[in-house]
């Protein structure tokens, strides 16, 4: 598969289904059920210094006390989930009448406003696929594992969350399977085109792990140029700045900015966390801010375990994460940043222009720069969206997704810890691993 392939794909808008039709008819067939209950509710679940399942398997919530120069504030505690497995989010490829489709499954999660949306082919921890839970097996899973894998077109080791997971990474894969090879068929799974996904994401309706995946898609070599301006733009962008010299300022830039910015991170009891209040009800904050871990009891005809309870993460609303980008000598170039967050494994990575989170930010605090930029964009918008976070984790944690233009003529002053760059040059980031955080994959994705 070629760079060309993902771009076929991309332009192909009609599949072998209707993709908005089989959405409706999969969540329809499925019965649920979302409750939130008391954390001392949990059965298999235990509050002390720390929450943890009695498998001690899935995850922990812990406290962390964090220290660092970059930002307002220099230090602060929070309770944050620890997850050390590293899990699979794998998307089959297979070339249908010569065009690129992604299997797909309609998968829901207690913690998404929609409940069911589209997600990658394999979706596991370990925990999962080894069946910690008692539940059915995880279809496809075979195609991701050394014994059987087919063609390897992506395969990445990223970051989560990382203001929410302590050192949390995923496998982003891309498996390509032979045209003429006969793949199962169960009843939640459909092949559609990268043209397909683009218009579902536009929705709302592809889930975040999904999303990290299709980040890693380049469209750097080959085919037509999408006919419309801005989307031919972002494929040109794609193709520039990809040379290992390129990658070479880039990192150096980086790691300069890592030389700058400090960060200290200890794990401590959840009874350490002065601001916090941990009791039967939930983890919380004792002035509502930042965000609350409470329980959810969910059932759910369409899982592999038809019902269970576990904690959830439930920010504060209001997350927003966006672009500026700017035409330069007719490429498009995005603005990015710097960004320190207490989970990630090495310090920072790279952001989008602003990434606000409400539940991060004390009320009356000063805003992130550069926002008044979105207050004023009017028809330079390239795209807005609302997209759920892990539903697996996070509970109504949805974040708007947004794309500026900047006019030709309009320069704005850059903060040091900015940094104008082609997707090219992202692409390349992201495939040398933890150096694009996953809120900026997410915006990545949006750009299809």
């Amino acid at each position: 598969m070629t760079q060309a392939g993902f771009l076929s794909s991309a332009l192909a808008e009609d599949g072998r289904v209707d993709a908005d039709a089989f959405l409706k008819e999969r969540s329809a067939s499925a019965a649920y059920d979302v409750t939130e209950v008391p954390l001392a509710s949990l059965g298999a679940w235990h509050l002390g210094e720390r929450l943890v399942h009695s498998s001690e398997r899935f995850f922990t919530v812990e406290g962390l006390a964090v220290r660092t120069n970059h930002g307002r504030a220099p230090s602060w505690c929070q309770p944050i989930i620890v997850q050390p497995e590293i899990g699979i989010l794998g998307i089959l490829v297979k070339r249908f009448d010569g065009v690129p489709h992604f299997l797909m499954q309609v998968k829901m999660e207690p913690g998404n406003t929609s409940l069911v949306q589209y997600a990658a082919t394999v979706q596991a921890t370990p925990s999962n696929y080894q069946r910690v839970h008692g539940g059915r097996s995880t279809p496809y899973l075979d195609y991701f594992l050394p014994s059987s894998r087919r063609r390897v077109l992506v395969d990445r080791l990223l970051s989560e969350h990382a203001a929410w997971y302590l050192h949390k990474r995923n496998r982003n894969m891309i498996v390509e399977v032979p045209p003429d090879e006969d793949v199962p068929r169960y009843d939640d799974f459909v092949w559609l085109t990268l043209g397909q996904i683009r218009r579902q994401l536009a929705l709302g309706q592809v889930n975040m792990n999904a999303r990290t995946v299709l980040a890693c898609i380049s469209y750097a070599a080959g085919g037509v140029l999408p006919a419309d301006d801005f989307h031919g733009a972002v494929v040109t962008s794609h193709r520039r700045h990809r040379s290992n010299a390129d990658l070479a300022e880039a990192m150096t830039w980086l790691i300069d900015q890592k030389e700058r910015y400090t960060l200290e991170v200890r794990r401590v009891g959840l009874s350490e966390l002065d601001e916090w209040i941990a009791d039967e009800e939930s983890i919380r904050h004792r002035d509502g801010d930042f965000f609350r871990v409470v329980g959810l009891s969910v059932a759910a005809s369409s899982r592999e375990v038809g019902r269970w309870s576990q904690p959830m993460l439930e920010p504060v609303p209001g997350n927003l994460v966006a672009f500026l980008c700017r035409r330069r000598a007719g490429v498009l170039e995005f603005l990015v940043q710097a960004m320190v967050q207490p989970g990630l494994t090495d310090r920072l990575e790279l952001a989008a222009t602003i990434q606000l989170s409400p539940g991060l930010h004390r009320t009356g605090a000063a805003a992130p720069p550069l926002l008044e930029y979105l207050a004023t964009a009017g028809p330079q918008v390239r795209h807005s969206s609302v997209q759920s976070e892990d539903g697996g984790r996070f509970l109504r944690a949805d974040t708007q997704h947004v794309v500026v233009e900047l006019p030709a003529d309009r320069d704005i002053a850059v903060p040091p810890t900015h940094r104008w760059m082609t997707l090219g040059l992202l692409d390349r980031l992201v495939a040398a691993g933890y150096y694009v955080n996953v809120e900026a994959r997410s915006l990545m994705a949006c750009l299809l």
